[in-house]
């Protein structure tokens, strides 16, 4: 059990440092580097599993297939990596400067450390959960990905709304990797994760709408304390976060959604490679929840509308409104295609 949860612990952390480094920016803090790794990891098996999904193929093999391509990834950031070191490109900060840098940070951190350990003490088990964790688990005694009946494990034709919402079986292959059952990993190790990724992915968004350093951490403080007092009503993002956290329409409303602002900070502020990361949020989303074929795209959509014209009222060039509007369009593409394989299978 220990060096199951040690295993899953070590790939949820080390693989996604690794891979940060083939995409973040040298400016990127350490928060930003990490979701950006993590991004990376959901958005390759979304790639990776999709076609397995739909022809009905092996987990097994698409297993294989993954962890070849990921390994690849970490190899090549580990690599990366070496040579900065070899270059002096890469600084170690020392701890009295890490110290100085999370000392303001204390109270979020408290915090986060707090809710964590109400995660791992007193779980909630949601009803979903019938559903989420029994299809984790089926598919790792079947070798089969969305072919079981998770009530009576009858065989069943593959269901439009749950095929490209590959979360369960990402969670499906933590298990496979580590021996932890799939239950375990929900409750005991994707829940404290996910809500440090999410605290992590409102400090990124504090970088870019606070210009003063001292005024981010409280900005994420009253963050935190808005969502502990946002349980009024059963369908909010803040009642996800705390009682579904490792379902997939959770980490959507509560890591996608906030990071697709930044990336639109992002665009519309020119930053470069921007629009990359876009089209791998768009990945991200639909492997947390078909719906996001849509959902992302109204938001997106309308993100660029209201930029677009935004821009055109204060330079009145309809060249620079539809420069400001089309990397939005283009962002959109991954969840178009999602939106058409979605029609397909629904026939």
């Amino acid at each position: 059990m220990l060096s199951g949860m040690m295993n899953t612990i070590l790939i949820l952390i080390l693989c996604p440092c690794l891979i940060s480094e083939l995409i973040s920016r040298k400016d990127s803090f350490a928060a930003e580097r990490f979701v950006l790794g993590l991004t990376v990891m959901w958005g390759l098996f979304e790639l990776v599993s999709v076609p397995f999904i739909i022809s009905s193929s092996s987990f097994s093999v698409m297993c294989i297939v993954y962890e070849v391509l990921l390994l690849i990834l970490v190899f090549a950031g580990a690599v990366k990596i070496a040579l900065k070191r070899k270059n002096k490109e890469y600084k170690k900060p020392g701890i009295k400067e890490v110290f100085m840098q999370l000392l303001p940070w204390l109270p979020v951190l408290i915090l986060l450390a707090i809710q964590c350990i109400f995660f791992v003490l007193f779980q909630h088990y949601d009803g979903d959960d019938s559903y989420y964790v029994a299809q984790s688990t089926i598919t790792l005694k079947t070798d089969t990905m969305f072919r079981r009946d998770v009530n009576n494990g009858f065989y069943i034709e593959v269901e439009g709304r749950h095929a490209l919402g590959a979360l369960p079986m990402w969670i499906a292959w933590l298990s496979n990797v580590s021996g932890l059952h799939p239950a375990a990993i929900d409750h005991s190790i994707m829940a404290p994760y996910i809500l440090t990724i999410m605290y992590g992915i409102y400090a990124m968004l504090s970088e870019r709408i606070i210009k003063d350093k001292k005024w981010r951490p409280v900005f994420v403080l009253l963050i935190g304390l808005w969502y502990l007092h946002s349980n009024i009503s059963l369908y909010t993002a803040e009642t996800f976060v705390y009682t579904r956290t490792w379902q997939g329409k959770a980490i959507f409303g509560n890591i996608i959604v906030p990071l697709a602002f930044c990336f639109i900070y992002d665009l519309y502020t020119r930053k470069k490679y921007t629009l990359p990361l876009c089209l791998l949020l768009g990945l991200c989303a639909v492997f947390c929840t078909s719906t996001a074929v849509y959902l992302l795209t109204i938001l997106y959509g309308c993100a660029g509308l209201v930029l677009g014209i935004t821009a055109f009222v204060k330079t009145k060039k309809l060249k620079t409104a539809l420069l400001t509007l089309i990397p939005f369009i283009i962002a959109c593409l991954p969840l178009l295609t999602g939106g058409v394989i979605y029609m397909i299978i629904k026939r």
